[in-house]
């Protein structure tokens, strides 16, 4: 997987099985709500593509989508993030054995962002 490029898309969804219909209806996404992630509903466009999840939510708030960042080192990353002022949100952690770290951060602009890592 190429370093830096987007991995992972989070949309906040108030009620996730009508965030499923929704999507699968209009674009044909495949939507999977999984046992373990119950607060998920995980979906790719294509094979190839960014695949993302829709997280359950009560609070929307516009603007509330989160990009997930694939990176080689994520305490490295953090350590530029922090250097350029950026501002630490959620330190490296573990997703699950199978689908490995990520951690959050802020940007400049205040823009919520995540990082992750197969390690």
């Amino acid at each position: 997987m190429k370093n830096h490029c987007f991995v992972h898309i989070e949309i906040p969804a108030k009620d996730l099985k009508k965030t499923k219909e929704f999507y699968e209806s209009i674009f044909k996404w495949e939507v999977v709500i999984q046992t373990g992630f119950d607060d998920y509903a995980f979906f790719k466009e294509t094979k190839d593509s960014i695949g993302g999840a829709f997280q359950k939510s009560d609070k929307i708030i516009n603007g509330e989508v989160t990009l997930y960042i694939n990176t080689d080192n994520i305490e490295l990353s953090l350590e530029k993030i922090k250097e350029a002022n950026g501002e630490v949100v959620q330190k490296k952690t573990q997703i699950s054995e199978n689908h490995g770290f990520y951690a959050l951060f802020k940007d400049i602009s205040g823009n919520l962002m995540g990082l992750w890592s197969r390690n």
